[in-house]
């Protein structure tokens, strides 16, 4: 039988009551962890059914997490696409989201863009099914997924894009997959396509805050950040401390300790080929360029006028060096037909 609203169903490591509907169709749901004497409570677009289903599949700790990440997605995802874009431009287009884990970005993208066909492209193939089935219960009409065949390919069938996502994505890529797979996906975008990137730790900021939550070990070379994250790591959620406490160093970086910057991305993008990365400003009235729209990002009441001057920086460093310095990089490239190869970073 199907969960309803009213029901408490029990899981792994934890149990889940399904509460209230909202107005906006959205559940209330609180969740109880095993191992925890706390609750999680928090409101998910996913049905009854696929509530039920995430719990027999994932487990309660693994639903919290990608409930948590459905609710981060949408502010982030909705601000840089109409930011950059308006929201007609994406009728009657292709977007592939890539590394869409379980589609917690993509159920997002989809929703928010129905009139755009959405592809979701994952290397593991249990998330690929579990995205599949999501969208089957949940009636998503306009997304698809692809399993990659592995960390160095795409899909043979990928087609060809007019916007490309990678959301918490770039991180994780290892560096030689950043080398290959980066221009496979420049070589699968049409000529004036977007790529946009989000959540990626900017490689040279002071704190490293997405794996071992520690100062300065950005600066240190490979081994010896590689001791330093091994012994005085902090954990944290959604940190896997086994990679944390890891001896293989590529763990780490398939865990994302080593960020990027925006001249890596393009560098990597247009290796062998003759496009040009042309770096956007945002179109949207409350951001006149990046500077701005990391300011807007940071939320104003607090600290306002060290982060207009930290946003007064940011112009400078983004005019003149085509980088905006901050915590992650958020960054959208166009793909640009040029005689040579370059960056440009302008308005539109």
């Amino acid at each position: 039988m199907m969960a309803r609203t009213g029901t408490t169903i029990k899981g792994s490591k934890g149990e889940v009551r399904i509460e209230s509907q909202d107005r906006n169709g959205r559940l209330c749901v609180e969740i109880h962890l095993g191992d925890s004497a706390s609750s999680y409570r928090c409101e998910t677009e996913f049905s009854p059914p696929v509530i039920e289903y995430l719990i027999g599949r994932i487990g309660c700790t693994r639903l919290a997490d990608v409930i948590d990440r459905l609710a981060n997605m949408h502010a982030i995802l909705n601000s840089q696409l109409f930011s950059y874009f308006r929201p007609e431009e994406f009728r009657g287009k292709c977007l592939l989201d890539f590394g869409c884990g379980c589609g917690a970005s993509t159920f997002v993208i989809a929703k928010m863009l129905p009139s755009t066909e959405v592809c979701g492209v994952e290397l593991v193939p249990e998330s690929v099914e579990i995205a599949r089935t999501i969208a089957a219960l949940q009636k998503v009409g306009n997304a698809k997924f692809l399993c990659s065949p592995s960390g160095d390919r795409l899909p043979d069938e990928i087609g060809q894009f007019d916007y490309v996502m990678l959301c918490a994505v770039y991180e994780h890529l290892l560096p030689h997959e950043r080398q290959t797979l980066m221009p496979l996906l420049w070589s699968a975008m049409k000529e004036g396509a977007a790529l946009f990137i989000n959540q990626t730790p900017y490689r040279y900021f002071p704190f490293e805050h997405h794996s071992t939550g520690l100062w300065f070990i950005n600066y240190a070379p490979d081994s010896l950040a590689h001791f330093i994250a091994r012994k005085f790591a902090r954990h944290h959620r959604g940190c896997d401390q086994a990679i944390q406490k890891s001896a293989i160093w590529e763990d780490h970086l398939r865990g994302g300790i080593r960020g990027a910057t925006e001249w890596e991305i393009v560098r990597n993008l247009t290796r062998a080929s003759s496009s040009k990365a042309h770096i956007l400003q945002p179109r949207a009235e409350c951001a006149r360029d990046r500077a701005d729209y990391w300011f807007q990002r940071t939320g104003q009441k607090r600290f306002r006028l060290l982060k207009k001057a930290v946003a007064s920086g940011f112009r400078i460093t983004d005019k003149f060096l085509a980088t905006v310095p901050s915590m992650n990089v958020e960054v959208v490239i166009q793909k640009l037909k040029a005689r040579r190869r370059g960056v440009v970073s302008e308005s539109p």
